[in-house]
């Protein structure tokens, strides 16, 4: 049975805003058995982030959005061989995505989970409990549960960006409140926070913050009690261990673009505020 619906059109919470400072416009929060359940929500989220840049280091539409499902990448850089945190900030396609990932507190690296093609176990040998959004990869920090995900101009890989949404597919999340992610911005403050909804009655959850501007520089990721190991075994003793799918997140902006690239709050606002009207009225069909 799908989920039931904890959201207004996937739109959980509206803030009016300052035209002086970024502002929360919506959190998105969705449970589901498969992949079905969380589509609808995940595709209201694309599209109110905007059209798909692609993977190009030319900038793309400021009002549209990059993302990774982590299946193009090559089988040397996937389990048992550590993934390279900076892999999707390179300088030409399909690397170029704007998006590095950071190891913090005990976390010594990452995983990447291997295709079936490969000979390798898939969903590092936990196909059971970690189901898959988009086949066949997860991702997963090994050694710890924490790591930052920071945002780079995909034209110039050294040049730090902000982002105005981010959004992650999170697999075999078994218990409310287990994992959390905080939103920061440049000075390191935090401006937003989501927990993702999670029990053990559902296998997939998809989580979102949409700022009116893009003010987001760093996605802090936490949580969990077990951690997998380098060499694909979770560790940590009896809890809650889990990996993620696709990550889905707005156009990086170079910090000295942020003002002249930033759609109006008004404008984020009124398309959001149209996709709960038209989910209403199709319930309501």
């Amino acid at each position: 049975m799908k989920a039931s619906k904890l959201k207004l059109g996937a739109v959980l919470l509206f803030m009016w805003t300052s035209a002086s400072h970024a502002g929360l416009i919506a959190t998105f929060n969705e449970q589901g058995l498969t992949a079905a359940d969380l589509q609808e929500t995940v595709d209201e989220f694309r599209d109110a982030l905007g059209p798909n840049n692609g993977n190009s280091p030319v900038n793309g539409d400021p009002n549209g959005r990059r993302q990774i499902d982590w299946d193009a990448l090559p089988d040397g850089l996937a389990d048992p061989n550590l993934f390279p945190g900076d892999f999707f900030n390179g300088d030409s396609a399909p690397r170029a995505r704007g998006i590095e990932f950071e190891a913090t507190g005990d976390t010594t690296g990452f995983l990447v989970s291997s295709t079936a093609a490969s000979g390798q176990p898939i969903a590092f040998g936990f196909d059971r409990f970690l189901p898959r959004f988009s086949e066949e990869r997860l991702f997963s920090p090994v050694g710890g549960t924490t790591f930052d995900i920071n945002f780079y101009d995909p034209s110039d890989q050294t040049t730090q960006a902000t982002v105005r949404g981010f959004g992650a597919i999170f697999s075999g999340l078994d218990f409310l409140d287990t994992a959390q992610m905080q939103f920061l911005n440049l000075a390191g403050e935090i401006i937003g926070s989501v927990n993702p909804l999670g029990t053990q009655d559902f296998d997939l959850t998809f989580a979102g913050l949409i700022f009116d501007t893009p003010e987001v520089a760093t996605v802090r990721v936490s949580g969990g009690n077990r951690f997998l190991s380098e060499n694909g075994v979770f560790e940590g003793g009896s809890g809650d261990g889990f990996a993620f799918d696709d990550f889905i997140f707005g156009e990086p902006i170079a910090v000295q673009n942020v003002n002249a690239s930033s759609p109006s709050a008004a404008a984020l606002l009124f398309s959001l505020i149209a996709f709960a009207t038209y989910r209403r009225s199709r319930l309501a069909a």
